[in-house]
């Protein structure tokens, strides 16, 4: 059975960041990962204007959502997704888990997911036959107990990300990869 670990924090809190480190740490010790980063894109003001989807093992970048202010137009809070790259993304996704690597990034299961069934939902579905070893998913706080009870079957790990210890949360995610069967 896959090892599970359930990464946590509120928003804002470096989820992304810590995971992006992870992949960096994770290529120096050789380990194969996979999956998918979702990255804030901003304009020149440093305003954020979307998202960008990150395929960790070929590293290809495409928009895969864009900040509406039209509430009609979002697809959640205030993103409008691509359908296009989601299913890319989603897909890219789901081969990772399918190969027999060391770990799948999944970056991240929120609202669209667990409130809409929609986005990486499928991802939750397909982790009984996962053929990698590990998979990391990323969640906000506010809907972890939520994801914790649809996977309770998997008794996942919880690695909870705060402001004091955001720098150790790559190396503590590398200790629960190795330490769930590589």
């Amino acid at each position: 059975m896959i090892h599970l670990v359930l990464l946590s924090a509120p928003r804002g809190a470096g989820k992304t960041t810590a995971c992006c480190r992870l992949v960096c740490q994770a290529r120096e010790m050789d380990l194969r990962l996979g999956g998918i980063l979702t990255l804030a894109r901003y304009d020149e003001g440093g305003a954020r204007i979307g998202l960008d989807a990150v395929d960790i093992l070929t590293q290809e970048r495409r928009p895969l959502a864009v900040v509406t202010a039209d509430p009609q137009q979002a697809t959640v809070g205030c993103y409008r997704f691509d359908a296009q790259n989601m299913a890319w993304a989603l897909e890219r996704a789901l081969l990772a888990l399918a190969a027999p690597i060391d770990a799948v990034v999944v970056d991240e299961i929120g609202p669209l997911e667990l409130i809409q069934g929609a986005g990486f939902a499928p991802v939750l579905d397909h982790l009984a036959e996962a053929q990698a070893a590990a998979a990391i998913l990323v969640v906000r706080a506010e809907l972890l107990t939520r994801l914790q009870t649809r996977l309770a079957a998997f008794r996942p790990t919880t690695v909870t990300l705060t402001l004091a210890n955001r720098d150790q949360i790559p190396a503590r995610l590398l200790e629960e990869i190795w330490e769930g069967g590589i």
